[in-house]
């Protein structure tokens, strides 16, 4: 991620503020935070009371390519794009950590760092010294990193589609680092779809102390009709409290080829549920050939290519709206507990 290409694309960005955007996604709803609660992005905190313009994706990859990310954002800014969380799959350097903040002070769009570990044995396998660590060493170290570069989240943090013993472990300490921090977490689900992992990744965490409402599960577009036709496993999350991560949407992926429309029709099923108010939005890019200097949507995807399928499938602008702003920004939102 995050290569050279498309850097010598001039779209005519640079400088465009928020007001300019071709499309603008606002609050419909003014959600009720805790006292002190904040949204941690890599330049400061924020009020979640004040991200009442423009659309939050909670699970997306920016590349270590400064420039050419400052482009991306600046072109998914003029379709929408108002704060973006950066996921990871293994831990940072301090000079990753450095181009992000870099990408966040010269775009508009507001950038929150996740991270942790993720596993998925038929993708990704974990760095080999996470074997001999404890569950209190990863935890403490968990701790220290999310201090020193300021996350805002701890994601991706996933499991494979059976669960292995060191997976059940990194789960048990990122729940706990979540618990003394209140920092949220949000997932990953093999992208072959898998119920029952969803469901298990939120039960470990909910073992060590993490309330549900602090969890979002991630990948749940990629559960096909055949594996769950009503979407209970969607429902069982939502209704315990967690939010659903309906995404990878608006590019193709290579592991789950489920049609766009498909995936449209599913998210209005979901809505026709009752459940709306757990849903949340994302693309998961990270894919330089996705990108709008190449021949994608780049981060614009959700917004440009996957909710007019919404609009044609019958979903209510309202609905898209708080699913875009005050859906994220409730996930995002914790009190900081001093550890």
């Amino acid at each position: 991620m995050g290569g050279t290409a498309g850097l010598g694309v001039a779209h005519g960005w640079a400088g465009l503020t928020p007001a300019a955007a071709q499309t603008v996604f606002r609050s419909v709803q003014q959600p009720k935070f805790p006292k002190g609660a904040i949204i941690r992005t890599i330049l400061k905190d924020l009020a979640p009371e004040s991200l009442t313009s423009g659309a939050t994706l909670i699970h997306e990859h920016l590349g270590n390519d400064v420039e050419l990310m400052v482009e991306e954002l600046r072109g998914a800014a003029a379709d929408g794009l108002g704060c973006l969380v950066t996921a990871t799959t293994d831990r940072r350097t301090d000079e990753q950590v450095e181009a992000i903040r870099q990408i966040a002070k010269r775009s508009s769009v507001h950038v929150v760092v996740a991270g942790g570990y993720l596993e998925d044995t038929g993708f990704h396998l974990y760095p080999k010294h996470i074997a001999s660590m404890s569950e209190q060493q990863l935890v403490d170290e968990l701790l220290g990193d999310a201090k020193k570069h300021r996350w805002g989240a701890f994601g991706e943090i996933g499991t494979s589609l059976t669960l292995q013993p060191d997976e059940r472990k990194m789960l048990r300490a990122i729940g706990q680092a979540s618990a003394q921090t209140g920092i949220p977490i949000f997932t990953h689900v093999p992208h072959e779809g898998c119920p029952s992992c969803a469901l298990e990744q939120l039960e470990v965490f909910e073992s060590v102390g993490v309330k549900p409402t602090s969890v979002c599960i991630g990948h749940l577009a990629t559960i096909q009709i055949k594996q769950d036709p009503n979407m209970e496993t969607h429902q069982k999350i939502a209704k315990r409290g967690a939010f659903v991560d309906f995404g990878p949407v608006g590019h193709e992926m290579a592991r789950s080829f489920i049609p766009e429309g498909e995936k449209a029709k599913r998210f209005k099923m979901l809505v026709d549920a009752g459940i709306e108010d757990q849903l949340l939005l994302t693309s998961d890019m990270g894919n330089p050939k996705h990108y709008q200097s190449n021949w994608g949507h780049g981060y614009s995807a959700v917004l440009a290519q996957f909710v007019p399928k919404l609009r044609l499938a019958g979903v209510k602008e309202t609905t898209i709206r708080k699913v875009l702003v005050d859906n994220p920004r409730r996930f995002l939102a914790f009190v900081p507990k001093t550890t």
